[in-house]
């Protein structure tokens, strides 16, 4: 009802992680149900109608900005379908002792019946023959209802003291009881709608739901970093998307979670430290999303065949340029080096010793074409070339060239980075300029 709360204190109040906060807000302003205002000096009006981005809501969930939020008519709305309110039982008292007190209700009889057991709930009797009654068309229930029509009461009161003991009739304390029940219902005048507040339901369905995430997120960068990091192995947590690209857990949080509800991710999620296994196809709930970003749940993610289409969609790889170096074992895939065609292998093994920390040994190389070829865990091609060799390390640091390095070993340097460069782009990133 107030139209000066802030965020942080709901987060506050309700025990909210600020990313269930940052979340939910986020979504509430870009759907247009709250809006935000500005504090500015004291003898200023303060700077209203706001939409907070999620850097805003984050800044100010962290004590860096001061603001405060408030409903707008279609939020208010929203709330009216979710809470279901009778607004014959919603009523403003205003009450002071030796001065004047006023209710206002859009039910008469219920402004009398409030009238008549005031000194149970308030200490104070209204001094008969002061009650000045008017009616208001309409009434500004609160600052984002109107009602039709309401009744004012004004009145004078005085204080009363309303003790219970031994001596009591039991009829006063009967009645006593009765008004403390009737006013009890009275101020539920709404529903709390029961939502699955279990911390434990940490994932979804096999089948997502994929009305609950709008075709577009306010981040659609974050969620192609998210496919990105994705591409070539199968064991990044989203954690590491987070730290690599310096985005907060907000920002992950809603990204990932549309990105597990359009099928585009799963996770494997384990069962503590000692678990290799996990059990893999898990679709991430927000609860559980947050749970992993806290440390709580220990889970990699990574693309389905559709969130891989998905990527292609938007960076246009060519496959043709497609290399894994895997020397050392690093990737999870066959020892080696493979790719669609066999003249970059070649290209690359005569320039390993510029551009690779290891440099094959010549005469070692065995040959094998893969039909079809796996070429990542979720991509499979109609063929690949596949070399395997002896190697050793690069005995040439070719990172510290200096004036006394002959100009055709820097030249041949140059040009082998050019070429490995150009290579390594074998897609484009749609965000990056």
């Amino acid at each position: 009802m107030k139209n000066y709360e802030t965020l942080k204190n709901v987060a506050s109040d309700w025990n909210l992680s600020h990313v269930e906060v940052a979340v939910a807000a986020n979504r509430l302003f870009l759907h247009g149900d709250i809006l935000a205002a500005f504090p500015t000096d004291e003898d200023k009006e303060s700077i209203r109608d706001v939409i907070l981005t999620m850097p805003q809501i984050q800044a100010h969930l962290d004590g860096k900005l001061s603001a405060f939020y408030y409903l707008t008519p279609q939020g208010g709305a929203r709330w009216e379908v979710l809470s279901h309110p009778d607004w014959n039982l919603y009523h403003r008292w205003c009450f002071k002792i030796d001065s004047e007190s006023e209710i206002i209700c859009a039910e008469r009889q219920l402004i009398e019946k409030l009238l008549s057991v005031s000194y149970l709930h308030f200490g104070e009797i209204p001094i008969p023959e002061t009650e000045t009654w008017d009616e208001l068309e309409p009434w500004q229930a609160t600052y984002w209802k109107t009602l039709p029509k309401a009744y004012r009461v004004s009145y004078q009161s005085k204080n009363f003291e309303y003790c219970i003991n031994s001596n009591t009739p039991q009829e006063w304390i009967e009645a006593n009881k009765q008004a403390q029940s009737w006013y009890s219902k009275i101020l539920q005048w709404y529903t709390e709608p029961e939502f699955d507040l279990n911390p434990s339901s940490l994932f979804g369905n096999t089948t997502p739901n994929y009305y609950t995430i709008p075709a577009e997120t306010p981040f659609p960068q974050v969620e192609y970093l998210i496919l990105e990091m994705a591409v070539i192995c199968n064991y990044y947590s989203l954690l590491s998307v987070a730290y690599s690209q310096h985005l907060s857990h907000a920002e992950i949080a809603v990204a990932a979670h549309a990105l597990f509800e359009r099928g585009h991710i799963r996770a494997r999620v384990f069962a503590d430290e000692y678990d290799s296994e996990g059990y893999p196809d898990v679709i991430l709930t927000m609860a559980g999303i947050q749970d992993h970003l806290d440390g709580r749940i220990r889970a990699f993610y990574y693309l389905t065949p559709q969130g891989g289409a998905r990527w292609e969609a938007l960076s246009h790889p060519d496959w043709d340029k497609f290399l894994i170096v895997n020397f050392l074992g690093t990737f999870p895939y066959e020892d080696g080096i493979l790719g669609t065609q066999r003249e970059n292998i070649e290209k690359l093994l005569a320039l390993d010793k510029f551009v690779l920390s290891h440099q094959h040994i010549p005469g070692t190389e065995v040959w094998e074409v893969l039909e079809p070829w796996q070429a990542t865990y979720w991509k499979t091609l109609p063929r690949g070339d596949r070399v395997c060799c002896e190697y050793q390390p690069n005995s040439q640091d070719y990172w510290n060239l200096d004036s006394d390095t002959p100009a055709e070993l820097v030249e041949s340097y140059k040009q082998a980075s050019l070429w490995y460069e150009n290579i390594r782009k074998w897609y484009t990133n749609p965000f990056r300029e």
